[in-house]
This record gives structure tokens, sequence and C-alpha cells, in this order.
């Protein structure tokens, strides 16, 4: 839950950063860089903390993807720009493919352990330094979601 929290808040601190760009290059230049580089760093901060546990495809394309759709909400509530039929379709086709990526749940990970372990016993060929590379690297990408930072 820490984690889809951490990612919540990156998408909100992003668009945040975004309206802070548009006031910095409009009517209050001082206070919207300050708001930018605030929020920008936090919601790079929070991102860094999601994707310790969230997949990364998963988690930038729920960050950009709500981002954009928050930002282009901001933009006609906030600033009173328009969009256009086409723009609005592509924004909803694009919900669509976060959604699609955001709830398949692909194979689980003893699956995907058992593929790698079956595709190095197929391959007797292999050098055993090559063998032991490879299994090193498995454990370090399991060992990944435990650092604490």
């Amino acid at each position: 839950m820490y984690y889809w929290v951490m990612l919540a808040l990156a998408v909100v601190a992003e668009v945040v950063s975004t309206v802070g760009m548009k006031y910095a290059s409009t009517s209050s230049p001082v206070f919207g860089y300050i708001v930018m580089a605030l929020m920008i760093s936090l919601s790079f901060y929070a991102f860094s903390r999601a994707v310790v546990h969230i997949p990364l495809a998963v988690s930038y394309a729920i960050w950009e993807g709500l981002g954009l759709f928050l930002i282009g909400v901001a933009g006609v509530v906030l600033f009173g720009e328009y969009l256009s039929t086409g723009e609005m379709f592509a924004i909803a086709l694009m919900l669509v493919g976060l959604l699609l990526v955001t709830f398949d749940k692909g194979k689980p990970a003893a699956e995907q352990d058992n593929m790698v372990a079956a595709k190095i016993a197929v391959q007797p060929a292999l050098k055993p330094a090559v063998v032991a590379r490879t299994q090193t690297h498995t454990v370090a990408t399991r060992q990944l979601g435990e650092v604490a930072l």
C-alpha cells in the first residue's frame, strides 16, 4: 500500500509542478519557479520509492498517464484552455491503455523464475561463468525490492 501511496503522491506533485510552471511563465515567475522546483523534486523522490515495489512499466504508465489527464483538466479549469474533440479522444484512449496496463496481472514471479531455470537447463552449452552471472542477476533483482533507502 505504501508504494501505491507514493505513486499517487508522485502524480499529484507532478501536476502541481506543471501548474507552477504555467504560473512561472505567466503571472508569478518567482512563486511559480519555487513551486515547480519543490514539487518536481518531490515527484521524482516519490516515484523512485514507488518503483521499488511496483514494476517500472506500470508505475511509469500511471505516473505519466494520470499526470497528463490531470494536467489537461487543470489547464481547462485553472487557465481556461480549450481541448478539441480530437485531444479529448486521445486522452480518453490513453486512459483506456493505462487501465489495461495497470490491471494486467502478467505471469506470477514463481512462473517467471521457472522459465529462467528452464532456459538455463535447455542450454547446457552455456559456460559456467555465464550461468553464474545469470543466477546472480536473478538474486540481485529479487533483493532490490528489499533495499531500504
